[in-house]
């Protein structure tokens, strides 16, 4: 190879990429500090930012903005009680934002792929939606959970399946469930487990193409069913 017909990078997209190189730094060390002091934020109840956790694309990771999290965070801290359990599939964001409403509460879980979270210890459930109930304490965990949260991370019939396998595992009888993911998936939706679509529209950080809904298995006073 002639080394002299290697393109050389332009200042500008020099520039960019040892800006973006410097920004991702910056968050790995934030990641790293924040959990160096778990043990002691946990202790104290001190919030977690969710900044603290850089997204990965390559996971289909796109974190929810604030107001997203907080309203799902708010649903489940409403219609449950202190030791009721609840279930964020995927859903790290809103698993955040609950925790940081209410640190006292000891039985919400994150059932996460990405192993960054298992800072949450005994919360953090590692958990691949190809393999729906092979994860740890499945079999104590069936039937028990009150409320649930589901955000799959691909939008294809097979992960949205999967991810409900795993919802109709661990539901109470009276669980309720929201599932945020496309609106191509409606159908599925209500088919798999009887969720309908709402009028409440869930927003990402960094805003994404495909258009996100929310749909679930009950109404309250801010979680209405589109009327057809």
């Amino acid at each position: 190879m002639d080394f002299d017909d290697i393109p050389e990078l332009s200042s500008d997209t020099l520039a960019a990429l040892q800006s973006f190189l410097a920004e991702k730094q910056e968050l790995d060390d934030r990641f790293e500090k924040l959990k160096e002091n778990a043990e002691e934020v946990f202790k104290n109840n001190q919030k977690i930012d969710m900044s603290d956790f850089q997204e990965d694309w390559q996971l289909s990771q796109f974190w929810y903005d604030e107001a997203t999290a907080d309203f799902i965070a708010r649903r489940a801290l409403e219609h449950t009680s202190e030791d009721d359990c609840i279930a964020f599939i995927s859903s790290p964001t809103a698993y955040v934002a609950f925790r940081n409403m209410a640190p006292e509460r000891k039985n919400a879980y994150v059932f996460e792929y990405d192993k960054r979270f298992d800072l949450f210890k005994d919360q953090f459930v590692l958990y691949d939606f190809n393999k729906p109930l092979e994860f740890a304490r499945a079999a104590e965990m069936k039937g028990k959970f009150k409320f649930i949260v589901a955000d799959p991370p691909f939008l294809n019939k097979d992960c949205l399946s999967q991810t409900m396998e795993t919802v109709r595992w661990i539901a109470s009888k009276d669980a309720k469930t929201m599932i945020d993911t496309g609106a191509v998936m409606e159908g599925l939706a209500n088919e798999l487990i009887g969720a309908r679509i709402t009028g409440f529209h869930p927003a990402h950080r960094g805003g994404l193409s495909n258009e996100f809904r929310c749909y679930s298995t009950f109404e309250d006073e801010s979680l209405k069913w589109v009327k057809n």
